[in-house]
């Protein structure tokens, strides 16, 4: 898939989405060349911060940066294959057909605007980080929306649109999750 059809997957059922539907990435491939260099971007980023405007966020020492920084990470690698997971059991229970490699690509495709938004830690402004962590969020819920039919090889119907409710819901608490295991780190210290 070209890089170039990307933004058009946030907004089409097929643009960018039957091209890896037919390209049928292996999970290996997907975490080396996707999920282990993107998870990484916010590590780094949290790094950064905590290094650069540590003091503006929170008058925590970097060691705890550090600890948000590896706690962040780990979280993430159990994320992506835990939605994935649950996008194939749903898949199941909706009678579509699904294999374990295209709910990882999914999981991991749908997780790239959450990844990328971790880049406004370089300005050190709290309502902007928020708000582009937020954009993020919503821009990987129109991933799913326009991901699930095609990756499961099936027409939009109620079935499938319950479903694809069900998985932004479901990633939206992880999210959630994910938030407060940070704000917990930092209450915490």
């Amino acid at each position: 898939m070209k890089a170039s059809a990307y933004p058009h997957m946030l907004t089409s059922f097929h643009d960018g989405w039957d091209e890896l539907h037919t390209a049928k990435p292996r999970e290996q491939n997907i975490f080396f060349k996707l999920v282990l260099p993107l998870s990484l971007l916010p590590v780094l980023m949290v790094l950064y911060a905590g290094n650069f405007h540590g003091a503006y966020y929170s008058s925590t020492a970097m060691g705890r940066w550090e600890t948000l920084a590896a706690v962040f990470f780990v979280a993430e690698m159990i994320t992506v294959p835990g939605m994935a997971w649950i996008i194939r059991q749903l898949a199941k229970a909706h009678m579509a057909h699904s294999d374990y490699d295209g709910s990882y690509l999914l999981a991991a495709v749908a997780a790239v605007p959450m990844w990328l938004s971790s880049l406004t830690l370089f300005v050190p402004f709290l309502p902007f980080n928020i708000a582009c962590a937020v954009t993020g969020l919503v821009l990987a819920c129109a991933l799913v929306y326009h991901g699930i039919p095609v990756m499961l090889g099936k027409d939009r119907d109620d079935d499938v649109r319950d479903m694809t409710y069900l998985v932004m819901w479901i990633g939206v608490g992880a999210w959630a999750i994910l938030s407060s295991l940070i704000a917990l780190l930092f209450v915490a210290g």
